[in-house]
């Protein structure tokens, strides 16, 4: 990742409370790849970490890891061998045209960044095919991040890039996507779209970075200013790949009547899929519901036919649970529930919990 000096040009996303769960713009998106970072540990077989020096800090597995809450924390820390140990990981899997998207807090202790970005072995090869692609780099600690894309290096290297400006609170939830694609990059805040660019093209695959960065200067500060505020964490919710495929198997959802918080229990989502069937035998332990509030989970599922399906909620939550009036819950179902297909399926729209009555 390479550093760029200030001075872009800015964009404002206007918007007080970023969404909870967003999908790509448009229609025609299939879910490839995601991690909601559930369970105990952070699944290795899927993401990596690049070990070892890197600027004036130590990458360290050790400080990437899951907080059993749904969240991956990314840790910055002084360890007592003087070093700063950061948490950094890239998928093993390489990818290419699609629409990221993540889902993350920003950081609040100064002196060091946080990135959400691709990069690959050809990404800074002279025939500008391949290129570095920064969706989130969070080096101030003001209301402003920064897009950037790099090509080449040394002598050969160009850049492109812009400053977006976002409304909310550092500590909230935002979303941070890009749809990539032969000519150019869209880049969006919050779903609203910041920057467009149609100057700088890739074509060759990347990994999936989630990091953090720290030098003793340049555009972030240093971290060592921060000695008596670290650890300090940076949380992200999900990170999510889609790609274009009109004809890939997809999911809506929808209400049987509307659900209010502490009354979630026995309450139906119903389901309806197209371009495909539904297995015939369908595997509970495929299916899960995001954004549900502590106390809800899924409970029983009801084949209907071939296209519909209904998920029945168990349980409810308890008052102070939601921080916001409205709650978009997410459905997403794993490989093998769409009959002869490895789809992946996604909704995130038609599903609310809302506070009151």
């Amino acid at each position: 990742m390479q550093e760029v000096l200030p001075g872009l040009v800015i964009s404002i996303v206007f918007g007080v409370t970023a969404p909870l769960a967003a999908e790509p713009p448009g229609e025609g998106w299939e879910l490839v790849f995601h991690d909601e970072f559930n369970g105990k540990q952070l699944n290795w077989n899927v993401w990596t970490c690049e070990q070892g020096d890197r600027r004036n800090a130590y990458n360290d597995p050790d400080d990437s890891y899951l907080d059993g809450q749904g969240h991956l924390i990314l840790r910055v820390r002084k360890a007592a061998d003087g070093k700063y140990h950061l948490g950094f990981i890239r998928t093993q899997q390489e990818f290419q045209w699609g629409y990221y998207e993540a889902r993350a807090n920003l950081d609040t202790v100064p002196g060091y960044w946080s990135a959400f970005w691709l990069w690959g072995k050809h990404s800074y090869d002279a025939d500008y095919k391949g290129a570095e692609v920064d969706f989130l780099e969070d080096p101030r600690r003001d209301d402003t991040i920064d897009h950037n894309i790099h090509q080449g290096e040394g002598s050969t290297h160009l850049h492109e890039g812009h400053v977006a400006k976002f409304k909310g609170s550092r500590q909230a939830w935002h979303l941070w996507g890009c749809n990539w694609y032969d000519q150019g990059f869209d880049f969006f805040v919050d779903g609203e779209q910041t920057w467009t660019t149609h100057t700088m093209k890739a074509s060759r695959p990347n990994w999936i970075y989630l990091t953090q960065e720290a030098k003793f200067e340049g555009w972030a500060g240093d971290v060592r200013q921060s000695d008596s505020l670290l650890p300090a964490y940076w949380t992200v919710d999900y990170v999510r790949y889609y790609r274009k495929n009109p004809q890939a198997p997809a999911i809506t959802i929808a209400l049987a009547q509307p659900i209010f918080a502490g009354q979630e229990d026995g309450k139906v989502i119903r389901m309806t899929l197209k371009n495909g069937r539904f297995a015939d035998s369908l595997r509970p332990a495929s299916w899960s519901l995001e954004n549900l509030p502590a106390g809800v989970s899924l409970g029983a599922m009801k084949r209907i036919d071939d296209t519909h399906l209904e998920l029945t909620l168990n349980g409810n939550s308890r008052p102070g649970d939601w921080k916001t009036g409205l709650a978009d819950v997410t459905v997403i179902a794993e490989a093998g529930e769409v009959a002869g297909s490895p789809a992946l399926l996604i909704a995130s729209h038609g599903v609310a919990i809302q506070t009151k009555p």
